[in-house]
């Protein structure tokens, strides 16, 4: 085996969160999310397309280039940190999606630098967040979650494993779904189960 195969790189790879789509994503939070036609219908009226998503099983793909999963909820992740090692990753493959881009061996502050500009993004539309909380820093994981109460759902921006990487990767991701409008947020470290889609 080679060098060049032993070698493992790190990536950190974001699509833009862009006032407009704020503003479309604020406005699917008034949607119920146990109704996926209606969702989907939702959806596609602004313009996101079901026919040319890169990874099942994802439903709609933004303007930007955003995948969004989610039948009974809206997930979209718009940052990876994640590594090629020629095995499980062969290639940069978020940095080469459409709307993406990468860097390679930048940090986690730069992961962590994505989630904050989407906070504040949101934050832009919907004032500062209900609930704005951070996990005890385990090794190199401290995620942070912000979130805004709308009617029965709740928005969320926060970090947490990615399921198709077998949670070897982190992704950050915008997550709408039903939360009672009496219910308590939950806590930092049940945010991470609460955002399984």
């Amino acid at each position: 085996m080679s060098d060049d195969e032993d070698e493992v790189t790190s990536y950190v790879a974001a699509c833009p969160i862009t006032p407009e789509l704020v503003q479309q994503i604020v406005g699917l939070t008034e949607l119920s999310w146990d109704d996926p036609k209606g969702t989907g219908l939702a959806m596609r009226g602004l313009g996101w397309r079901s026919d040319e998503v890169p990874l099942d099983p994802g439903r709609f793909v933004t303007g930007e280039g955003h995948i969004v999963y989610g039948d009974g909820c809206f997930a979209m992740p718009f940052s990876y940190s994640y590594w090629v090692d020629g095995e499980m990753m062969q290639d940069d493959f978020w940095g080469l999606l459409r709307g993406w881009s990468s860097l390679e061996d930048p940090g986690p502050q730069v992961f962590d630098a994505h989630v904050n500009a989407a906070i504040d993004r949101f934050a832009e539309r919907l004032g500062r967040p209900e609930h704005d909380v951070s996990t005890e820093a385990r090794g190199r994981y401290s995620w942070r979650y912000a979130a805004w109460r709308r009617g029965g759902n709740v928005l969320v921006v926060g970090q947490t494993l990615d399921g198709f990487s077998y949670h070897q990767h982190e992704q950050a991701l915008v997550y709408i779904g039903a939360l009672a409008e009496d219910a308590p947020f939950p806590t930092a470290a049940e945010f991470a189960g609460f955002l399984s889609w």
